[in-house]
């Protein structure tokens, strides 16, 4: 049996943080809201596209959320 020689020795034990830090819990949140920007922009060019073509609003709609959106 080894004998402890420091304060911190004797915290060995003790687990880590494994919780993320405050700037990658940022950054993740930044790339979500970016990627989800991105997306409805997408999303919103393809319905202008199809209401520029004289598709009905409602088919528009329904095959911009079906193509760019998981429901």
């Amino acid at each position: 049996m080894s004998t402890i020689n420091s304060f911190n020795d004797a915290l060995d034990f003790y687990p880590t943080s494994s919780r993320p830090s405050l700037l990658s819990r940022f950054g993740r949140t930044v790339r979500t809201y970016w990627g989800a920007l991105r997306d409805a922009l997408a999303a919103m060019r393809a319905y202008h596209d199809l209401t520029r073509r004289r598709v009905p609003h409602d088919t528009a709609v329904r095959y911009v959320l079906d193509k760019h959106f998981k429901a």
